[in-house]
């Protein structure tokens, strides 16, 4: 089932604040904030991502968080208390901000929606954007002693979801267990803080403006809610079509039609949909396109090289002005009724782009990407990117492939089989259209046995042919 609201509109505000109202009125570093109130001598206790259940913690497993399904995968692994590099763990970069916390209080109840009277309850109430905690990323400060840190709320706990009387009140923890523990903290804040496994701490909310630099801010946690929903995967096998140019061809029998986003018709995609054929949509996630409608809205800043063989340029995939117009995008392949999406040219950091962009940077905009498909109940697809397939695989809810047969790489997709996912593969090579000594044949065994979904078309994707292995 899925349990996040529904809703289209962008989210760069809420993106850039942290995603609950990050942002207020001080803009005094450590300035005292009356409006939030000091919780004075807090049991703390200590909690990490990745933690598996157990008789020391209840049997609560933080492979995944209350708003986070993915919590380990999204941190980039697991934040190991003992083996550490400064604040964050030996061995990686985490992708999300080493210093969190969990407090008792969830603003969704155990089937997604968001609780009710929220507007009374937290002091920084603002309408929520779609997809997005009002809780979730919110800063903290806590202090032991003379020392303070602060602090981004990643979880709900310890041991309840449902005490505001005491997380936004003046009331004492309901827990009862481990001294009534109120706080778990990371071992980023336990370290900075010199604090016990058990100890005792005072804290409050801040608004962002409040936290001064410190190693804090090196990596700031913005994500939303990333809840799971199997009823968006498209299942090892479907049937599918794919033509981007020219009249689309009605007749084929197939599960899915991957069709252009912004040349279908709307009465083309409801004729499918008649059919019980789910429509995905294609656009340019990567690329500017100057035949594109909303071609204007890219600032030249944001556009790079040229792209081999295309009239296209390569995208500055960590703009925010990128991200927006991303985000529209996905608005309207949900207004104009996509059951999904292919964004393509996902894989910039591997290219020549004109700008200097890293494998970090490309998985955290496919993850963005994921997520704010998913926010619009939109399937999505990982277009190639063989490889970071692996890492991406939980996040994508099938994967689409050009030409993994003709270069070798298709075991770069077993995971997307393994989690039982759409692999939709195209084929291009004269070889296999002409099947010359029997090439075409011996790609569609390869492709029954891998469970691949493979078609050989026209490069242009112009419907002009098309040979099914499936068939």
């Amino acid at each position: 089932m899925q349990r996040w609201d529904l809703g289209v509109g962008a989210v760069l505000l809420a993106f850039a604040l942290g995603g609950c109202g990050g942002g207020g009125e001080s803009s005094v570093p450590g300035a005292e904030a009356p409006h939030y109130r000091e919780h004075k001598a807090i049991t703390s206790t200590v909690f990490w991502i990745g933690e598996t259940g157990s008789a020391d913690n209840g049997g609560i497993s933080n492979i995944a968080s209350v708003w986070d399904d993915l919590w380990e995968r999204s941190y980039g692994g697991v934040d190991d208390p003992e083996n550490r590099e400064g604040y964050r763990p030996a061995g990686f970069v985490p992708y999300e901000n080493p210093f969190y916390v969990a407090l008792p209080f969830n603003d969704f109840d155990k089937e997604g929606h968001r609780k009710r009277g929220l507007e009374s309850i937290i002091p920084w109430y603002t309408s929520p954007a779609p997809g997005q905690s009002l809780c979730k990323n919110r800063w903290i400060r806590i202090r032991k002693g003379d020392r303070v840190a602060y602090a981004q709320w990643e979880d709900a706990g310890p041991f309840g979801e449902d005490d505001a009387e005491y997380v936004f009140g003046d009331a004492r923890p309901k827990n009862a267990r481990n001294d009534h523990a109120g706080i778990d903290l990371s071992p980023a804040v336990r370290d900075y803080l010199g604090a016990g496994d058990v100890d005792r701490v005072d804290w409050r909310f801040v608004d962002a403006s409040e936290v001064p630099d410190g190693p804090w801010k090196e990596t700031v946690t913005r994500s939303g809610l990333d809840w799971i929903d199997p009823d968006l995967y498209l299942a090892k096998g479907t049937d599918w079509n794919w033509q981007l140019t020219g009249d689309v061809n009605l007749s084929i029998r197939a599960d899915v039609y991957d069709l252009d986003l912004f040349d279908t018709p709307v009465e083309t995609i409801e004729a499918l949909h008649d059919r019980g054929i789910r429509v995905i949509c294609y656009f340019s996630a990567g690329s500017w396109e100057p035949w594109r409608e909303d071609a204007g809205a890219f600032p030249d800043a944001v556009k790079g090289k040229k792209m081999q063989d295309w009239d296209e340029r390569w995208l500055d995939i960590r703009s925010p002005a990128v991200r927006v117009i991303m985000q529209r995008r996905l608005d309207l392949a949900k207004a104009k009724g996509c059951d999904g999406v292919e964004p393509d040219n996902v894989d910039g950091y591997s290219n020549d782009t004109g700008f200097e962009l890293s494998g970090r940077d490309q998985i955290l905009y496919n993850r963005f990407l994921a997520l704010q498909a998913h926010h619009r109940g939109l399937s999505i697809a990982l277009k190639n990117d063989l490889a970071q397939a692996a890492e991406l695989e939980p996040w994508f809810d099938f994967a689409l492939n050009e030409q993994c047969h003709e270069f070798d790489e298709c075991d770069l997709l077993d995971p997307f089989i393994r989690a039982g996912k759409a692999v939709f593969n195209a084929e291009y090579a004269r070889k296999y259209v002409e099947n010359t000594d029997g090439a075409r044949d011996a790609l569609c065994d390869d492709a029954r046995r891998r469970g691949f979904s493979t078609l050989v078309l026209p490069r242009e994707l112009d419907g002009s042919f098309r040979y099914d292995c499936g068939e």
